[in-house]
């Protein structure tokens, strides 16, 4: 959020926006230092391997997380900013599949081993992520009352998004240059946000983008088909239906997860 500016997250004005820059930092560490004692506390119960093996993994995904944030953060400040649908699916799997795999992966190694599942984590996090990142670019432009509650500020705050990637690959050489004057511009008006519709729609980049959610759907399904046990696949089932449902903001799918026993 600091580093986008975000107003809003989840329908409440962000943390540095109400209480400042500082303070803002400062607790994000500490919830990040509260994510790492949680697991390294539970060591007696699932054991000092396990533990090892969990935190490892967390500490892999904030890597890669803080790689694909880079990544986005090095395409805004660049000054040709050349996109192609491409660029941007790379970035989102970096900068949001990391998190799925990561929780996945704890969940089932606190269940056991993971040896059968090493494939299988990394794979079905990453048709799960991208699919969510898309999705989550779909509803900037819906005026997402469960996170930004402003439409198109993605593309206004010169983040590289898939719909942007998809305008710019369709439009013509004069088009193309509207798009980056816009993007240049930082100029947040109504007008502005109504022209990048126009151009948006002409493009069809909307039916692109839902279609695109779809096949990374269909590929983390096909993927989740494969699983045994039963329990595991249904969980699978389960973490595509909730977190692709378009209705669903992102704390009530953390909230509503079952619990598998046994994987």
């Amino acid at each position: 959020d600091i580093e986008d500016d975000d107003t809003y997250r989840y329908g409440d004005e962000t943390l540095h926006r109400k209480h400042g820059l500082a303070t803002a930092i400062n607790v994000g560490d500490y919830l990040i230092g509260l994510g790492y004692r949680l697991v390294s506390r539970g060591r007696k119960e699932a054991g000092g391997d396990c533990t090892s093996d969990v935190l490892d993994k967390l500490a892999d995904a904030h890597l890669k997380l803080s790689e694909g944030q880079g990544a986005e953060l090095a395409w805004r400040d660049h000054e040709r900013r050349n996109l192609t649908p491409l660029d941007t699916l790379k970035i989102y799997a970096l900068k949001t599949a990391p998190a799925f795999e990561a929780a996945l992966y704890a969940g089932i190694r606190l269940a056991g081993a993971t040896e059968k599942y090493d494939a299988m984590i990394p794979a079905f996090s990453r048709h799960l992520g991208v699919a969510f990142q898309i999705i989550n670019d779909l509803k900037d432009w819906e005026g997402d009352d469960n996170n930004k509650l402003v439409a198109g500020q993605d593309v206004l705050a010169a983040r590289p998004t898939l719909l942007l990637a998809l305008a710019l690959e369709d439009a013509n050489t004069d088009r193309h240059e509207e798009l980056l004057k816009i993007i240049r511009s930082h100029e947040r008006s109504d007008s502005t946000v109504r022209r990048l519709r126009q151009i948006f729609h002409a493009a069809q980049v909307f039916e692109k983008a839902e279609r695109l959610v779809e096949k990374y759907r269909d590929r983390a399904e096909a993927i989740a088909d494969e699983v045994e046990p039963t329990e595991l696949r249904e969980l699978l089932y389960f973490l595509v239906d909730t977190v692709l449902d378009r209705e669903v903001p992102a704390p009530t799918i953390l909230h509503s997860l079952p619990i598998v026993q046994g994987v």
